[in-house]
């Protein structure tokens, strides 16, 4: 077996996440494949979006924010031709799963699913008319960053994907023992959370962000539920961990906004003023 590593670059790949990416690759041996998008396109595709949301705040669109990303399904394909390996190989587990992300747009929980991203046409054609629905409530979102959407949700969720497989499908995940191999190889953890979960995510820190603020947990929340109903955490552990997890990640934060070009305080004032579905 000859294996390389994919990285797809759309312009919230963090520093942090470059490293650990290039120890990785180094110490196991390697090729890395890099494919760089049209960074500044993509980011201001992100910040067109985003200030559409903010005018009308809705926790079923946030997900429009990572639309772009979602190319990543269809450069796996061209990598795939032009090395000759055909074997595709996913590091997903799935207690990632998350539910409500959909949820609060209006699609129902599939417990049935067997796959982290959700497939098929009439799922997908239901979502996009649910997102439809709401992007009505902010005429911004229909701007030239729509085509991007559209095609990379039919690369993730359309297309016929072959020899496709997460290892974690067939090997149990274990995130004591990750925890121990990446530490093998010196990965660098982030300052500003104790988790090694979406660190080299630029996105992540900001919607977690809103989730807590507004509905009051976090995809970190329903991860250790998971956990919990695997019998790998009790519930006290879980507490523990998610109260330092959610715990808001204000550096990362900062650079994901001034990546796009939009006032760290204005955005977070409309976040903080928006009516929360919870009572203190």
């Amino acid at each position: 077996m000859k294996p390389v590593t994919y990285t797809y670059d759309w312009g919230m790949v963090t520093d942090l996440g470059r490293r650990n990416i290039s120890r990785m690759s180094a110490k196991l041996g390697v090729e890395n494949i890099i494919v760089a998008d049209d960074i500044t396109k993509k980011r201001e595709n992100i910040a067109i979006n985003l200030r559409a949301w903010l005018k009308s705040p809705h926790l079923g669109m946030i997900s429009i924010l990572t639309a772009g990303d979602k190319h990543f399904f269809r450069h796996i394909e061209t990598i795939k031709k032009q090395t000759g390996i055909g074997l595709n190989l996913w590091g997903v587990n799935p207690l990632e799963v998350t539910h409500f992300k959909a949820g609060f747009l209006g699609v129902p929980p599939d417990f049935e699913e067997d796959r982290v991203y959700a497939h098929g046409a009439m799922k997908q054609l239901r979502y996009q008319w649910l997102r439809f629905s709401a992007m009505l409530d902010s005429p911004g979102y229909f701007n030239r960053s729509l085509w991007d959407t559209l095609s990379g949700e039919y690369y993730r969720s359309f297309s016929e994907k072959s020899d496709y497989f997460h290892i974690f499908d067939y090997w149990r995940w274990d995130e004591r023992q990750i925890d121990e191999t990446l530490d093998q190889y010196g990965w660098e953890r982030a300052p500003d959370t104790t988790t090694t979960w979406r660190i080299g995510d630029g996105t992540a820190a900001f919607y977690n962000y809103i989730y807590y603020t507004v509905a009051g947990f976090t995809e970190h929340d329903t991860f250790r539920s998971n956990q919990i109903r695997e019998g790998d955490l009790s519930r006290e552990e879980a507490l523990a961990l998610v109260e330092q997890e959610n715990a808001p990640r204000y550096p990362n934060i900062k650079w994901y906004l001034d990546a796009l070009g939009l006032d760290f305080k204005e955005v977070i004032t409309v976040i903080n003023s928006i009516p929360k579905l919870y009572s203190a």
